[in-house]
This record gives structure tokens, C-alpha cells and sequence, in this order.
């Protein structure tokens, strides 16, 4: 059983580090390994968790009318086993729980959480809905002048709900169409409105010759979800942009994401061809998005009115590791910008929302502002006044702001926006097919929302 060799190799290792006693078989007869160290069953209200050994995970899919913040546990676990924390009322599951399981010589921890019931995705055609569980309202952009008479939305929930109308069912759109959950003997409803609208062309710029040349494994994850969720797209590479093969005064806005284990720009981004033609599109209203290694390029292109590039760059040549907790960004102060709305934030927080959960390997890279030192130390005002940057979030721990690793260059006169995101946390890729990332939805809604500002 995988799970108790992991455990059972983590014992061995810790019994000879503490006793300095040579593991040979002498000292096998010590070890009791031979037992169960997991949860049989995890209940919170009398509602049964779904457990996820591998992930080292129980969620508790909860009616609306319990309080996440005050449950009654009911753990059942092996015979010879004891868990921590034990059975208990008035248990905050909102946030989540780290629960360990002891048998013998071996452990295992579990982190349960519970949420409610709730829809999960609402799709028509290539239109993706964005969803606010707390209100039940569901917006769906969709091209203007297209009938809305006959659509068929799909969509998803959380196991055991059940909608009505069910999912694939066509209907009139011209006007607002409910739709009634049921879980658990309790209801919620969802209101759907359609919002007619024309979507700007957006490019995705790279170094590949072609989308389907890109090699790093998370720029191809972030062109897929690009290509799947954006109308009006296209694949322009930097060859293109010298050759004149394209002009990209033709786009709206352009996303480059750059992640490889190199943090230097490659020469052809630097080419003058280049830069003068993306200079010059940003100077009369073009926009940029420029993620991870990217937001060096803000200097290249003149948008930084210092000519300095983030200060605080590492990770680069990192193999994958597995993130111990969860990761993400607190963007205190600036709750009400666009780019965060409808985000699933922290329980019981309106700035703080993950974005890659615990199990996920990860490489790192980070390529952001700290003020702590540098010609910015402890003064973001003279930053913004230099450097012409906002600070728009950080880490999510770091509630007091002093690193700017999502931040925005405003439109100055006839120019663009530029959002940048140099934060380790906005990763699209799960490395060796690691545990499946819990928050990929709020990547995916802040890069739309990002999109859809830079279009306006």
C-alpha cells in the first residue's frame, strides 16, 4: 500500500536519527506497521465527508442551513487508532482542519474542510458563466446579435445536488432564467442572465513559432485555458511581430507569459523591431498582461518611467517540490479593483484568495517588488510616483502590502494598461502529475477578469 510505505520509510528514518541506533533487523521487532492509520468514516452534522487518502483530504459538502463555523464532528478511525483533534461540537470547518490519525508506529494527517453545496461550473456553447455562490447570481457574456431564444447551458455541482432545470435542457435566455438546487432536503436558487456582448481580439504572444510548438509545460497549460476561454484569440509570436506578419494594432490586448527555468528575456523579445512596434502599440491605447518572468519587460517597453524591473527574483532552475499549504494572494485595500471580483476568498477574509492549493508541485518562481530594501525601501509612494506602478496584491500572508507582486501601470494620456503578476502562486501547470490544484478556478477567473479589463 503506498500510503504505508511513506509512512513506514518516515518512521525508519526518524527512529534512527533520534536514537542514533543502526536500522538493521535488531530493531524491527520495535516497529508496529502493521496497522490501519486512516479515517474510516469523517462526519460534521451528520453529513459523511468524501475522503481522499492520496490527497490527504475529507470535504464535507454541507445544506445551506449549516454553519461551517460551528459543527459537531463524528470520526470513526481503526481499532487500536486515535485521532487528533477528537470528536467535538462547535468545530470551525469553514477554513479548514489538519486532523491526525496514530496507529502503532505509523500516522497519517488529513485536512478537512466543509463548504456548501454549490454550483460549479455554467457553460453555454464556448461561454463560460461566472458564478457568485453566496447570491446564486450566474453572468454569461455571449455574443451580441446571436439569438438567445434556444441555449443549452451545461454546468456542474458538487456531488449529490440536483438542479432544476437539468443541465442541457434548452431555453429562452431573452430575459433571466432561474434555476432551483436541491441538496439535502434544502433549496437555492440561481438567477442566469445573459449579457449580449462584443468580445475585443486578444493575442497570446510567445517565442514558439506556433502555439502548437510551445514546450514549457505551464505556458502550453495557460495557452490551452487561453484558447478554450477567450472568443476572440490568436497566437502570435515574437518572428511575427519582426517579419510583419501580424500587426498587433489589431488586438485589444496581449498576454505573455513567460515561465521557464531562466528568468533572463530571450534576445528576440529585446529585438528593436519588436520593441518599437509594441511601444508603439501601447503608446496609442494597446494593453498588456505580462505573468511570471514576464513583467521584466515593462522596462523594455518603456511602461516602467524608471526603467527599473522587479527586484525581488527567485526560483529560477528549481525542480518541482510539493507545497505544504496553501498559496495565494491578499489584496488588502484594493478589494473593489475589477481584476479580484467574484473571486472564492479565505473564510472569514474580503482580501485573501488561494490560488494553488496544498499537494501541488510546484517550481516557485517569483519575480516581484519588495520594499524592504532597494531604492523603494519602505516608501511604495515614491515607487508609484518613479516607477508609475500600483500595488495591487501580495502574498497572502503578507497583510501589510510591502510586496507588490500583482501590480498595474494605469493608462497615461492615449496609452494601455499593463497588469503584472510575478507571483509563485499563479501556476497553471501541476508538475508530475501531482495532486490536482483546488484553486485553479480562481486562476482561471482572475486571468478572465484581467482580460476583460484590459479590453475595455
Amino acid at each position: 500500500m503506498k500510503t504505508v510505505s511513506y509512512k513506514l520509510l518516515y518512521i525508519l528514518a526518524f527512529v534512527c536519527g533520534i536514537s542514533l541506533l543502526s536500522c538493521d533487523e535488531s530493531n524491527k521487532g520495535d516497529l508496529i506497521v502493521d496497522v490501519d492509520a486512516s479515517i474510516v468514516s469523517f462526519k460534521a452534522n451528520n453529513v459523511s465527508g468524501t475522503i481522499n487518502d492520496e490527497a490527504q483530504t475529507i470535504t464535507i459538502y454541507s445544506p445551506w442551513s449549516h454553519d461551517l463555523t460551528s459543527m459537531t464532528t463524528q470520526i470513526e478511525v481503526p481499532e487500536g487508532a486515535t485521532v487528533t483533534p477528537a470528536n467535538a461540537s462547535n468545530v470551525d470547518l469553514s477554513k479548514g482542519v489538519r486532523y491526525r490519525v496514530i496507529n502503532g508506529n505509523l500516522y497519517w494527517d488529513y485536512t478537512v474542510k466543509a463548504e456548501h453545496s454549490k454550483m460549479l461550473t455554467f457553460t453555454i456553447g464556448n461561454y463560460k458563466g461566472k458564478i457568485d455562490n453566496t447570491t446564486g447570481e450566474i453572468i454569461v457574456k455571449y455574443p451580441i446579435g446571436q439569438p438567445l431564444t434556444a441555449l443549452s447551458p451545461v454546468f456542474t455541482t458538487t456531488p449529490g445536488a440536483k438542479v432544476d432545470p437539468q443541465s442541457g435542457t434548452a431555453h429562452d435566455f431573452t430575459n433571466p432564467v432561474k434555476y432551483t438546487m436541491s441538496y439535502m432536503g434544502e433549496t437555492f436558487e440561481y438567477t442566469v442572465t445573459i449579457v449580449p456582448t462584443s468580445f475585443e481580439p486578444i493575442a497570446f504572444l510567445g517565442t514558439a513559432e506556433s502555439a502548437s510548438a510551445i514546450t514549457n509545460e505551464d505556458e502550453k497549460a495557460a495557452y490551452k485555458w487561453f484558447s478554450e476561454n477567450v472568443a476572440d484569440f490568436t497566437y502570435i509570436s515574437f518572428s511575427d511581430i519582426k517579419d510583419e506578419k501580424v500587426n498587433v494594432k489589431n488586438y485589444k490586448a496581449i498576454w505573455w507569459h513567460l515561465d521557464g527555468d531562466d528568468s533572463n528575456l530571450p534576445s528576440e523579445a529585446n529585438a528593436v523591431s519588436v520593441t518599437n512596434k509594441l511601444k508603439d502599440y501601447y503608446q496609442n491605447g494597446g494593453s498588456f498582461f505580462f505573468s511570471s518572468w514576464a513583467v521584466q519587460y515593462v522596462a523594455s517597453l518603456g511602461i516602467a518611467k524608471d526603467g527599473k524591473v522587479a527586484n525581488n527574483m527567485w526560483g529560477q532552475g528549481n525542480n518541482p517540490f510539493v507545497i505544504g499549504d496553501d498559496w495565494g494572494i491578499c489584496f488588502k485595500g484594493n478589494e473593489s479593483h475589477p481584476i479580484f471580483d467574484g473571486l472564492a476568498k479565505k473564510a472569514g477574509s474580503d482580501y485573501v484568495a488561494f490560488l494553488l492549493s496544498k499537494g501541488v508541485k510546484a517550481k516557485a518562481h517569483n519575480a516581484l517588488w519588495n520594499f524592504e530594501w532597494g531604492d523603494y525601501a519602505n516608501n511604495i509612494p515614491a515607487w508609484t510616483a518613479n516607477n508609475g506602478a500600483l500595488n495591487l496584491a501580495s502574498f497572502h500572508w503578507n497583510e501589510d502590502m510591502n510586496r507588490a507582486g500583482i501590480f498595474e501601470y494605469p493608462k497615461t494620456g492615449n496609452s494601455g494598461r499593463t497588469i503584472c503578476i510575478g507571483l509563485e502562486s499563479y501556476d497553471w501547470y501541476n508538475e508530475d502529475n501531482s495532486a490536482a490544484n483546488t484553486y485553479i478556478g480562481n486562476i482561471e477567473l482572475l486571468t478572465s477578469n484581467i482580460l476583460e479589463y484590459l479590453s475595455r
